[in-house]
């Protein structure tokens, strides 16, 4: 239940998540887990489900929409369309198989739960989800990150991506509408429309910069496209907006480096600011009392959450002709759900695919998978570190 408070008695607040956001990152970080887990954790014990320090509301739902689609500009800033190209068949055959699996072992048991039909795709949905940022970090820890092994993951987890945005579109479209004929249409005419127009609009506007006003003029006029964009993916196609924000993260990153003050300024206001408030906010919203209502789903889908990514990109792993080590390794680095998931479920609560007990269920899938994700990739490279002429080795075998 959300409560209603004035302006000025929301600062305090406000100031309790930023701050707490940023110590309880920092402390989950040397543990050597990702920030996220801190600020989610964060929210829960400020909650209802613990403290009922600070209560859902409308204000702080807001900030927590306006972080969600900078989080997926963001992403699609960082989405490699060339590195896709790159990869080969290898990355794509374990992402294939790391969606595929997950997704519809995640829709038969909540059929089997008694889940309507949309409900159901959109759990199937949610276990697609990859989040590869803790795994390149051990990777990076162990010294393959650019080995075989390390290729794959991040090329199979950009794919992934990819794969659960589109998968996630089509189910919020279905939700939507209820005609998917009619959503399917719509996605299939936002795509190359958003696209066309993102390719038309951003050369203009790059070469226009020097008559925009500055740096902070141009950052203001790119974040008021990306709210556009965000707008018109649910508004005009029957997409997610988080949807219309990742497609233009993608188009701008053909057109900007990495020092362009958009990647700058909008990793800075993300980061520093909205991007907290929402993971804090998904904390706050999940109430971890409403666990006892389907104690064995939650534990059947997490088992799932684990033996899905395992499985499915082990199995495309090794149908690529990787070792069965290799293939264990590869299925480990895709098992972590971090902020993807959380994105996910997000955007299902709005759209009403998601009730109490599935929301904290997905919570407490997304920390456990994050949380077992570093001791067992760590466990799998163990006394198996290339030395480095092997790793170069290891990597123009991948990239062939």
């Amino acid at each position: 239940m959300e409560e209603h408070h004035s302006p000025v008695e929301l600062l305090p607040l406000l100031a309790a998540i930023l701050i707490g956001a940023k110590l309880a990152g920092r402390l989950s970080q040397r543990f050597g887990l990702p920030a996220v887990f801190g600020e989610l954790l964060l929210g829960i014990v400020l909650g209802p489900s613990l403290l009922n320090f600070i209560r859902p509301n409308e204000p702080l739902a807001l900030l927590a929409e306006v972080g969600v689609i900078l989080l997926m500009f963001r992403a699609g800033l960082e989405t490699d369309l060339v590195q896709m190209r790159q990869v080969g068949a290898l990355a794509t055959v374990v992402a294939f198989g790391g969606v595929l699996l997950p997704f519809g072992g995640g829709f038969v048991l909540a059929s089997l739960f008694g889940f309507p039909l949309l409900p159901a795709l959109f759990v199937g949905a949610v276990l697609t989800a990859t989040s590869v940022s803790i795994s390149a970090e051990v990777l990076r820890e162990l010294g393959q990150l650019r080995g075989k092994v390390g290729a794959t993951i991040l090329g199979a987890a950009v794919i992934d991506d990819v794969l659960g945005v589109i998968v996630l579109s089509l189910v919020l479209g279905l939700a939507g509408e209820g005609n998917p004929l009619l959503a399917i249409g719509q996605m299939a005419l936002f795509f190359p429309v958003a696209w066309l127009v993102g390719e038309r609009l951003l050369p203009v506007l790059v070469r226009l910069e020097h008559l925009a006003g500055g740096r902070d003029a141009v950052l203001a006029i790119m974040l008021g496209l990306v709210m556009l964009f965000a707008w018109a993916a649910e508004a005009l196609g029957s997409v997610a907006d988080i949807t219309g924000a990742y497609l233009l993260g993608i188009v701008v990153a053909r057109y900007t480096d990495e020092e362009h003050v958009v990647h700058h300024g909008s990793s800075a206001l993300a980061y520093a600011f909205v991007v907290p408030v929402f993971f804090v906010n998904i904390g706050l919203e999940a109430n971890v009392t409403t666990l006892g209502a389907a104690p064995l789903f939650t534990v059947l889908m997490l088992v799932l959450a684990l033996a899905g990514k395992l499985a499915g990109c082990g199995i495309g792993a090794l149908l690529m002709r990787l070792s069965w080590r290799e293939a264990l390794q590869v299925g480990i680095g895709m098992v972590a759900r971090g902020e993807v998931a959380l994105v996910m479920v997000a955007a299902g609560r709005v759209a009403g695919l998601v009730n109490d007990t599935l929301f904290t269920a997905t919570i407490v899938m997304t920390l456990v998978t994050t949380l077992v994700t570093p001791p067992l990739l760590r466990l799998a490279f163990a006394q198996r570190k290339l030395p480095p002429a092997e790793e170069r080795g290891a990597v123009i075998e991948a990239a062939e």
